[in-house]
Protein backbone atom coordinates (compact mmCIF):
# COMPACT_ATOMS: atom_id res chain seq x y z
CA UNK A 1 0.00 0.00 0.00
CA UNK A 2 1.51 3.40 -0.78
CA UNK A 3 2.41 4.95 2.29
CA UNK A 4 0.23 7.98 1.81
CA UNK A 5 -2.92 6.08 1.43
CA UNK A 6 -1.89 4.62 4.32
CA UNK A 7 -2.23 7.88 6.59
CA UNK A 8 -5.18 7.74 5.50
CA UNK A 9 -6.75 4.85 5.72
CA UNK A 10 -6.89 4.21 1.76
CA UNK A 11 -6.82 0.84 -0.14
CA UNK A 12 -7.08 0.88 -4.00
CA UNK A 13 -9.33 -1.98 -5.35
CA UNK A 14 -9.26 -2.00 -9.29
CA UNK A 15 -7.58 1.61 -9.40
CA UNK A 16 -10.65 2.78 -7.36
CA UNK A 17 -9.95 4.32 -3.73
CA UNK A 18 -11.87 2.77 -0.69
CA UNK A 19 -11.99 4.05 3.02
CA UNK A 20 -10.65 1.69 5.16
CA UNK A 21 -12.10 3.72 7.97
CA UNK A 22 -15.71 4.05 6.68
CA UNK A 23 -15.18 0.78 3.86
CA UNK A 24 -17.19 2.29 1.13
CA UNK A 25 -16.17 3.54 -2.06
CA UNK A 26 -15.28 7.24 -3.05
CA UNK A 27 -16.54 7.04 -6.37
CA UNK A 28 -17.61 4.02 -8.82
CA UNK A 29 -15.45 3.88 -11.92
CA UNK A 30 -18.52 2.16 -13.98
CA UNK A 31 -20.90 5.07 -14.69
CA UNK A 32 -19.53 7.28 -11.64
CA UNK A 33 -19.61 10.03 -13.59
CA UNK A 34 -23.48 10.18 -14.50
CA UNK A 35 -24.12 9.06 -11.12
CA UNK A 36 -22.57 12.07 -9.86
CA UNK A 37 -24.68 14.21 -12.32
CA UNK A 38 -27.97 12.38 -12.00
CA UNK A 39 -27.90 12.93 -7.89
CA UNK A 40 -26.30 15.72 -7.44
CA UNK A 41 -26.48 18.46 -10.11
CA UNK A 42 -29.75 16.88 -11.88
CA UNK A 43 -31.41 15.96 -8.54
CA UNK A 44 -30.87 19.81 -7.44
CA UNK A 45 -32.31 20.59 -10.72
CA UNK A 46 -29.23 23.03 -11.41
CA UNK A 47 -29.51 22.83 -15.31
CA UNK A 48 -32.87 24.78 -15.06
CA UNK A 49 -31.18 27.70 -13.09
CA UNK A 50 -28.27 28.60 -14.04
CA UNK A 51 -29.82 31.12 -16.55
CA UNK A 52 -32.17 32.52 -13.97
CA UNK A 53 -29.56 33.07 -10.58
CA UNK A 54 -27.17 36.35 -10.60
CA UNK A 55 -25.21 34.05 -8.52
CA UNK A 56 -25.06 30.40 -7.22
CA UNK A 57 -23.51 29.09 -4.21
CA UNK A 58 -23.97 25.01 -3.99
CA UNK A 59 -22.43 23.18 -0.28
CA UNK A 60 -20.82 19.93 -0.72
CA UNK A 61 -20.63 17.22 2.59
CA UNK A 62 -17.90 15.42 1.30
CA UNK A 63 -15.39 16.16 -1.13
CA UNK A 64 -13.77 12.98 -1.38
CA UNK A 65 -11.51 12.88 -4.84
CA UNK A 66 -13.54 16.29 -6.10
CA UNK A 67 -15.66 14.02 -8.86
CA UNK A 68 -18.99 15.99 -7.59
CA UNK A 69 -16.98 19.47 -8.14
CA UNK A 70 -15.68 18.46 -11.97
CA UNK A 71 -19.23 17.36 -13.04
CA UNK A 72 -20.49 20.66 -11.88
CA UNK A 73 -17.47 22.50 -13.40
CA UNK A 74 -18.10 20.55 -16.65
CA UNK A 75 -21.79 21.65 -16.69
CA UNK A 76 -21.01 25.21 -16.06
CA UNK A 77 -18.22 25.67 -18.45
CA UNK A 78 -20.81 23.92 -21.21
CA UNK A 79 -23.42 26.15 -20.76
CA UNK A 80 -23.63 29.40 -22.89
CA UNK A 81 -24.28 32.30 -20.40
CA UNK A 82 -24.32 30.58 -16.64
CA UNK A 83 -23.68 33.18 -13.82
CA UNK A 84 -20.56 32.80 -11.27
CA UNK A 85 -20.70 30.18 -9.00
CA UNK A 86 -19.49 29.96 -5.62
CA UNK A 87 -18.44 25.98 -4.56
CA UNK A 88 -17.87 25.23 -1.05
CA UNK A 89 -16.85 22.45 -0.10
CA UNK A 90 -15.07 20.30 2.86
CA UNK A 91 -13.40 17.03 4.10
CA UNK A 92 -12.11 15.48 7.41
CA UNK A 93 -9.93 13.07 5.56
CA UNK A 94 -8.36 14.70 2.38
CA UNK A 95 -6.35 12.06 0.16
CA UNK A 96 -2.33 12.96 -0.73
CA UNK A 97 -2.61 14.42 -5.03
CA UNK A 98 -1.63 10.38 -5.45
CA UNK A 99 -5.10 9.01 -4.70
CA UNK A 100 -6.94 12.31 -6.23
CA UNK A 101 -5.27 11.52 -9.82
CA UNK A 102 -7.22 7.81 -9.99
CA UNK A 103 -10.20 9.96 -10.83
CA UNK A 104 -8.51 11.05 -13.90
CA UNK A 105 -7.29 7.61 -14.54
CA UNK A 106 -10.73 6.47 -14.53
CA UNK A 107 -12.21 9.43 -16.14
CA UNK A 108 -9.80 10.56 -18.66
CA UNK A 109 -11.99 12.06 -21.60
CA UNK A 110 -13.13 14.42 -18.85
CA UNK A 111 -11.83 17.87 -17.42
CA UNK A 112 -9.98 16.88 -14.16
CA UNK A 113 -7.02 17.62 -12.06
CA UNK A 114 -4.35 19.49 -13.80
CA UNK A 115 -0.41 19.82 -12.53
CA UNK A 116 -1.32 23.13 -11.68
CA UNK A 117 -4.13 21.84 -9.78
CA UNK A 118 -2.80 19.58 -7.55
CA UNK A 119 0.36 21.58 -6.85
CA UNK A 120 -2.04 24.14 -4.94
CA UNK A 121 -4.37 21.32 -3.61
CA UNK A 122 -1.49 19.88 -2.00
CA UNK A 123 0.50 23.22 -1.03
CA UNK A 124 -2.71 24.27 1.26
CA UNK A 125 -2.94 20.45 2.48
CA UNK A 126 0.86 20.40 3.83
CA UNK A 127 -0.16 23.84 5.16
CA UNK A 128 -3.29 22.26 6.93
CA UNK A 129 -1.38 19.77 8.43
CA UNK A 130 1.16 22.08 10.12
CA UNK A 131 -1.12 24.36 11.43
CA UNK A 132 -5.17 23.61 11.63
CA UNK A 133 -6.14 27.05 11.11
CA UNK A 134 -4.86 27.34 7.44
CA UNK A 135 -7.81 24.89 6.53
CA UNK A 136 -9.05 26.96 3.17
CA UNK A 137 -8.11 26.02 -0.15
CA UNK A 138 -9.15 28.39 -2.55
CA UNK A 139 -8.93 28.20 -6.70
CA UNK A 140 -11.03 29.45 -9.23
CA UNK A 141 -11.67 28.88 -13.06
CA UNK A 142 -13.53 31.26 -15.58
CA UNK A 143 -15.86 30.73 -18.02
CA UNK A 144 -14.77 31.13 -22.13
CA UNK A 145 -17.66 33.06 -23.16
CA UNK A 146 -17.91 35.95 -20.65
CA UNK A 147 -17.03 37.22 -17.35
CA UNK A 148 -18.24 34.52 -14.76
CA UNK A 149 -16.43 33.19 -12.44
CA UNK A 150 -16.36 29.35 -10.88
CA UNK A 151 -14.86 29.77 -7.23
CA UNK A 152 -13.72 26.88 -5.27
CA UNK A 153 -13.18 26.73 -1.45
CA UNK A 154 -12.48 23.62 0.29
CA UNK A 155 -12.16 23.36 3.71
CA UNK A 156 -10.27 20.60 5.53
CA UNK A 157 -11.36 19.22 9.04
CA UNK A 158 -13.90 18.38 11.00
CA UNK A 159 -17.66 18.94 9.63
CA UNK A 160 -18.47 20.43 12.54
CA UNK A 161 -15.83 23.35 11.99
CA UNK A 162 -15.92 23.74 8.37
CA UNK A 163 -19.86 24.36 8.26
CA UNK A 164 -19.25 27.39 10.29
CA UNK A 165 -17.47 28.77 7.23
CA UNK A 166 -19.91 27.80 4.76
CA UNK A 167 -22.26 31.16 3.93
CA UNK A 168 -26.06 30.66 3.10
CA UNK A 169 -26.20 27.97 0.60
CA UNK A 170 -28.43 27.59 -2.80
CA UNK A 171 -27.86 23.58 -3.20
CA UNK A 172 -26.49 20.98 -1.15
CA UNK A 173 -24.42 18.15 -2.29
CA UNK A 174 -25.06 15.38 1.02
CA UNK A 175 -22.26 13.28 -0.66
CA UNK A 176 -20.87 11.56 3.03
CA UNK A 177 -20.37 8.14 3.16
CA UNK A 178 -23.39 5.79 4.03
CA UNK A 179 -25.03 7.34 7.37
CA UNK A 180 -24.90 3.82 8.59
CA UNK A 181 -20.86 3.83 8.40
CA UNK A 182 -20.50 7.65 9.02
CA UNK A 183 -22.87 8.59 11.79
CA UNK A 184 -21.05 11.74 12.24
CA UNK A 185 -21.59 13.45 8.94
CA UNK A 186 -25.44 13.29 9.19
CA UNK A 187 -26.18 13.73 12.62
CA UNK A 188 -28.67 15.64 14.09
CA UNK A 189 -25.81 18.49 14.99
CA UNK A 190 -24.63 18.60 11.51
CA UNK A 191 -28.08 18.51 9.61
CA UNK A 192 -29.15 21.55 11.96
CA UNK A 193 -25.96 23.44 10.96
CA UNK A 194 -26.67 22.99 7.60
CA UNK A 195 -30.33 23.87 8.06
CA UNK A 196 -28.88 27.35 9.24
CA UNK A 197 -26.73 27.94 6.34
CA UNK A 198 -30.17 27.79 3.86
CA UNK A 199 -33.03 29.54 3.07
CA UNK A 200 -36.44 29.43 1.75
CA UNK A 201 -35.77 27.53 -1.65
CA UNK A 202 -32.76 25.63 -0.76
CA UNK A 203 -32.53 22.37 -2.41
CA UNK A 204 -30.33 19.17 -0.98
CA UNK A 205 -30.11 15.85 -3.04
CA UNK A 206 -28.69 13.02 -1.92
CA UNK A 207 -27.84 9.20 -2.70
CA UNK A 208 -29.18 7.89 0.72
CA UNK A 209 -32.82 7.26 1.00
CA UNK A 210 -32.39 6.41 5.04
CA UNK A 211 -35.68 6.91 6.67
CA UNK A 212 -33.86 8.92 9.75
CA UNK A 213 -32.20 11.27 7.40
CA UNK A 214 -35.53 12.19 5.83
CA UNK A 215 -37.26 12.41 9.38
CA UNK A 216 -34.45 14.51 10.53
CA UNK A 217 -34.54 16.45 7.27
CA UNK A 218 -38.56 16.79 7.61
CA UNK A 219 -38.22 18.14 10.95
CA UNK A 220 -35.79 21.01 10.16
CA UNK A 221 -38.49 21.71 8.05
CA UNK A 222 -37.50 20.07 4.13
CA UNK A 223 -39.87 19.24 2.10
CA UNK A 224 -38.47 16.07 1.41
CA UNK A 225 -39.28 13.73 -1.93
CA UNK A 226 -37.73 10.58 -2.53
CA UNK A 227 -36.94 9.49 -6.73
CA UNK A 228 -35.34 6.44 -8.36
CA UNK A 229 -32.08 6.32 -7.66
CA UNK A 230 -29.15 5.76 -10.34
CA UNK A 231 -28.84 2.28 -11.62
CA UNK A 232 -29.58 -0.07 -9.51
CA UNK A 233 -30.28 1.83 -6.70
CA UNK A 234 -33.64 1.63 -5.60
CA UNK A 235 -34.51 5.48 -4.05
CA UNK A 236 -32.76 8.50 -3.62
CA UNK A 237 -33.90 11.37 -1.54
CA UNK A 238 -34.52 15.31 -2.65
CA UNK A 239 -35.55 18.19 -0.77
CA UNK A 240 -36.52 21.91 -0.62
CA UNK A 241 -36.52 24.26 2.35
CA UNK A 242 -39.79 25.55 3.00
Amino acid sequence: MDPNNEKVGIEMKDGVPVSLSFDDVYFSKEGGWDESRYVFVEGNQIPNVLSEIEVVSIGELGFGTGLNLFVTLDLWLGAENPPSLEYFSLEGFPLPKETLLTLNHSFPDKPLWTETLLNSYEEQFQKWEMNPNEREWKTQFFHPKGKAKFHVHLFFGDVGVCLDEFPIIDFWYLDGFSPSKNPKMWSEGTLSKLRNHSKTGTRFATFTAAGFIRRNLEGLGFHIQKQKGFGKKREMLTGVLR
